[in-house]
């Protein structure tokens, strides 16, 4: 089997390639990822970790999700979860509403104003990520990327 391969004229020996050499190309094409991604936010005045919590509420439908659960989903602790939705309380993108099973646990649901503007944003990332990164990556390539990406975190259990 040949393991080299030819990305946009890079050819690369995959039986060569240092664990450091992996990990450097790993930082960087996060950073790449990160600075496109943090540019098209700017615009809506949301970070990236707003907008990974915003989305998954998002997501959750009108019910909304628990506190507890959304820490699990964006992998992350409880106490910097609560900030953050404190700090989009404030900014009126989210609210806190009574779990009615459970009076010790609050569900956070997105404003109904700022739903719309959700869908805004998901569609303005996605059209900015195809003009700017995915434009020379193929599509099977970003299917490929995406799964391992899935499962690779698969394994943090």
């Amino acid at each position: 089997m040949d393991k080299s391969r030819n990305l946009q004229n890079i050819t690369i020996d995959l039986s060569k390639i240092t664990t450091y050499e992996s990990g450097v190309v790993q930082s960087t094409a996060y950073r790449v990822l990160s600075k496109h991604v943090t540019e098209i936010l700017k615009k809506h005045d949301v970070t990236m970790m707003q907008w990974f919590v915003l989305g998954t509420i998002y997501s959750s439908g009108t019910g909304g999700i628990r506190l507890t659960d959304l820490a699990k989903k964006v992998d992350t602790g409880l106490p910097f979860l609560t900030n953050l939705i404190n700090l989009l309380e404030r900014k009126n993108m989210v609210h806190r509403v009574s779990n009615l099973e459970d009076s010790r646990s609050k569900f956070v649901v997105v404003t109904p104003d700022f739903s719309r503007k959700c869908r805004t944003i998901e569609a303005d990332l996605r059209d900015g990520m195809r003009k700017s990164l995915y434009k020379n990556i193929t599509p099977e390539d970003l299917k490929t990327y995406i799964k391992v990406l899935y499962q690779i975190a698969a394994m943090k259990s």
